[in-house]
């Protein structure tokens, strides 16, 4: 436990929450302003728990920034939830709700980062004191549904299985919408499903999606890798890469969460943002060309040669890479990269999983941006998908809508490695 004491010594706790109903999980929301928020817990509440109570922490939050009138509907917002929700609240109850009220922050953090990790960390000192580090804490969004299943199942994957950290399958939901918002939000999941496709048909080994709304995490887990960021946006990502990197994270893909699809501004990005924009657009939507993507592969593929490797034979492995990748390599000093993985590794796996502990997914995406800055088109979602479907051998779609139905039964795992 003294991983948690030194923890809580750098970050006070300063929104401490108690559950009397001795939940075996805590799922944490950030809420702005979102009605939304009243039936992403009456989602929670008819979930199934047969495996033991769960605790839910609401942070509704604002920036002292804020206009007066998102001020007063937060306030309004928070003393419904606590009405709606906390008051008589029962030991027995499988979901207890806490409300906390962070308001007027300040404008350089305030935002979603700021609001996860208050509720984070009030889960985190929950368990801390509760003495039991190995709970899960799970994190959602205000306009996030969950399975019935949800709960049960993160709770029992969490128990049998030694991971810091999942993935949770999501899905969007377009089913209601507009037609050009649901064209919009078909075409940003496809983007979502289409780039952890390619990171997983490269042979990157951290394929997996990073949102807010569909993770959770051992507690334990959580203080250890030093607690969630700041970031007013992204900072699932960030915090994700983290968690990654410690080689004991999973996907989870037998339960599911909904995510609307609505136009939001509360973020500089992310799915409201892009939506928006799409729209915005007239549906045109372009993402990074999959050519970029096979190149990285040819790359990948022979990496665990260099194992032990002379530089002779390593500057001529890198020489052998496209020209776009060379650029890439030679900016990131990547030769240095296989230097350090061959002086720390003691066997050619060690030396491949240290490798990409430097080339993470973060570095993949740098060097998207470097070689579509250089030489690289984006395209249309359509062609960046159809190019896709090729690769992975995956039947032809007639339209959009069936292409996201079919990734959303691809496992991105069939094509690590």
């Amino acid at each position: 436990m003294k991983i948690f004491k030194r923890y809580f010594e750098r970050n006070p706790i300063c929104c401490s929450v108690d559950f009397s109903n001795q939940p075996k999980a805590i799922v944490i929301i950030p809420v702005l302003d979102d009605k939304d928020i009243f039936e992403t817990i009456d989602s929670l509440k008819a979930c199934s728990c047969q495996e033991g109570r769960v605790g839910v922490i609401v942070v509704v939050n604002h920036g002292e920034d804020a206009s007066p009138l998102v001020k007063q509907a937060n306030e309004e917002l928070a003393k419904e939830l606590k009405v709606r929700y906390c008051e008589g609240q029962m030991e027995i109850e499988n979901v207890n709700v806490k409300v906390i009220e962070a308001f007027d922050i300040s404008p350089k953090w305030a935002g979603v980062g700021m609001a996860r990790k208050l509720a984070m960390d009030a889960a985190a000192f929950f368990f801390y004191k509760q003495n039991m580090p190995e709970c899960p804490i799970l994190s959602l969004d205000a306009d996030t549904l969950v399975e019935e299943n949800y709960l049960d199942v993160v709770i029992r994957y969490f128990r049998e299985n030694a991971v810091a950290g999942v993935s949770i399958a999501y899905a969007h939901r377009y089913e209601s919408c507009p037609e050009e918002m649901a064209d919009a939000i078909i075409k940003y999941e496809l983007y979502l499903r289409y780039y952890q496709l390619a990171l997983a048909y490269v042979g990157h080994p951290h394929a997996y999606h990073c949102i807010g709304s569909a993770f959770a995490v051992r507690a334990v887990d959580y203080v250890a890798q030093g607690g969630m960021n700041k970031r007013q946006a992204g900072e699932d990502f960030y915090f994700l890469q983290k968690l990654i990197a410690t080689g004991r994270y999973a996907t989870l893909d037998s339960t599911c969460v909904y995510p609307s699809a609505r136009f939001s501004t509360r973020t500089p990005f992310g799915t409201g943002q892009t939506v928006r924009q799409i729209v915005e657009e007239c549906g045109v939507y372009r993402v990074y060309h999959f050519a970029a993507f096979r190149d990285l592969k040819c790359f990948f593929e022979g990496l665990s040669t260099l194992y032990q490797a002379s530089q002779k034979v390593c500057e001529s492995y890198f020489a052998a890479q496209t020209d776009e990748l060379q650029a890439f390599l030679a900016d990131i000093n990547g030769l240095d990269l296989v230097r350090d993985a061959n002086a720390n590794s003691a066997s050619q796996l060690q030396f491949v999983k240290r490798f990409f502990i430097h080339f993470n997914a973060f570095r993949v995406l740098k060097y998207l941006n470097f070689v579509h800055e250089r030489s690289y088109q984006k395209v249309d979602i359509k062609v960046a998908v159809q190019d896709l479907f090729k690769a992975l051998e995956l039947p032809d779609q007639k339209d959009n809508q069936a292409c996201l139905a079919c990734l959303r039964h691809v496992s991105s795992s069939s094509y690590k490695g």
